[in-house]
C-alpha cells in the first residue's frame, strides 16, 4: 500500500491561492462598518428628500403669505384714502353748517343738515348736539373729537392693516422654516458624504470614526427636524 503525498510545488500553489483570496475576505469588523454605512446612507437619503420637500412647501407658503400681505396692505391704503376723503367732505360740510348757524341763516342750516350731511356723519353731529356744546364747557368742541369717531372712519383700513401685519409675520416665519429645512438638507447630505467616504479608507479606526461622525450628525439633525413645523399639501 502506498501513501499519496502532495508535491512541494502543489503545496506552494495552494498557499499562493490562499494568500490571494484571504485579503479579499471581509472581516467581522469591516462588515459591521459597511453595514452601518449602508444603513446611514439609506436613512440620510430619506431624511434629505423629506427636508427638501418641506423646504419647497415652506418656500411656496412664504410666497403666498407675502403676496396676501401685500394685497391686504394695498386694500388698507385704499380704504384709508376713502376714509380721508369722507372725513374731508364731512369737515367741509360741518364748517358750512357752523358758518350758516353763526350768521343766523337757519334755512341754510336746515338745508345742509338734511341734504348735505352724510348719514354716518349726522349720527355724530346729533350726539354732539345732545351734549349742548354751546353751553356745556365739558362738551367736545367739534363732533370730530367724540369717542369712536376715528374708529368709525378708519375701522376697515385698520382691520386690513392688521391682516397685512399678520400675513407678513406668518410669511417671515415660513421663510425661517424654509431656511431651517434647507440647512437640514445640507446636514443630511454631509451624512451621505461621511458614510460614503468611510468605505474608501483602509484604516479600520478611520472608517469607524467616519461612520460615527455620520451617525452623530444624522441623529442630531433628525431630532432637530422633528421639532420643526411641517406642511402637508394634498
Amino acid at each position: 500500500m502506498t501513501e499519496e503525498t502532495s508535491s512541494p510545488r502543489e503545496e506552494r500553489d495552494d498557499q499562493d491561492v490562499l494568500a490571494e483570496i484571504t485579503p479579499r475576505l471581509p472581516t467581522t469588523e469591516g462588515s459591521l462598518v459597511d453595514l452601518l454605512s449602508a444603513v446611514l446612507i439609506s436613512a440620510a437619503v430619506v431624511a434629505s428628500a423629506f427636508s427638501a420637500w418641506q423646504a419647497s412647501l415652506w418656500s411656496g407658503e412664504q410666497s403666498i403669505l407675502f403676496a396676501e400681505a401685500s394685497t391686504a396692505r394695498l386694500e388698507s391704503n385704499r380704504e384709508m384714502a376713502i376714509a380721508l376723503t369722507r372725513l374731508s367732505y364731512d369737515a367741509g360740510s360741518f364748517a358750512d353748517v357752523a358758518t350758516a348757524f353763526t350768521n343766523g341763516n337757519q334755512e341754510t342750516v336746515d338745508l345742509f343738515s338734511e341734504r348735505l350731511l352724510r348719514d354716518e356723519f349726522r349720527v355724530f353731529v346729533d350726539e354732539w348736539l345732545e351734549l349742548d356744546p354751546l353751553n356745556n364747557p365739558d362738551a367736545p368742541r367739534t363732533p370730530f373729537e367724540l369717542d369712536g369717531f376715528t374708529e368709525a372712519y378708519m375701522a376697515e383700513s385698520m382691520r386690513l392693516s392688521e391682516v397685512a401685519g399678520g400675513k407678513f409675520e406668518s410669511g417671515t416665519e415660513a421663510n425661517g422654516n424654509n431656511d431651517s429645512y434647507v440647512l437640514a438638507t445640507v446636514l443630511f447630505a454631509s451624512v451621505l458624504f461621511f458614510s460614503g467616504i468611510s468605505t474608501k479608507f483602509k484604516s479600520a479606526r478611520v472608517r469607524a470614526l467616519s461612520v460615527a461622525a455620520a451617525a452623530i450628525v444624522l441623529t442630531g439633525s433628525a431630532v432637530w427636524v422633528v421639532t420643526l413645523p411641517r406642511l402637508i399639501h394634498v
